[in-house]
């Protein structure tokens, strides 16, 4: 996630908004969220209700990865990669490829 806040700038004009999603407590995920000086928005899904929509659940975890939703929160596409935030710049491709898809 540090990568993601770090190069946020490679998103701009993506038209779409960034989440983080994890299984913690909203607490916890609040905790993160400012002890990181994130700014981009933390959702919690204890109850693995988003992460089975977006195909991302993982027994008792969830995956790491992206997802992307359209503006209905229907599910169009996931890639479950651990690297993604290493791989900022194809991660950023990707997501852009996909949300294009949707516009047109």
């Amino acid at each position: 996630m540090v990568q993601l806040q770090e190069n946020l700038d490679l998103f701009d004009g993506l038209g779409a908004d960034l989440y983080a999603i994890s299984t913690d407590t909203p607490d916890n995920s609040k905790r993160l969220k400012e002890a990181g000086a994130f700014t981009f928005t933390f959702l919690s899904d204890n109850t693995f209700e988003v992460l089975e929509h977006v195909e991302m659940r993982n027994g008792d975890l969830s995956y790491r990865g992206i997802s992307i939703l359209d503006k209905d929160g229907n599910h169009i596409y996931h890639q479950v990669n651990d690297l993604w935030g290493d791989q900022i710049e194809a991660t950023k491709n990707i997501i852009f490829e996909q949300v294009e898809k949707i516009e047109n």
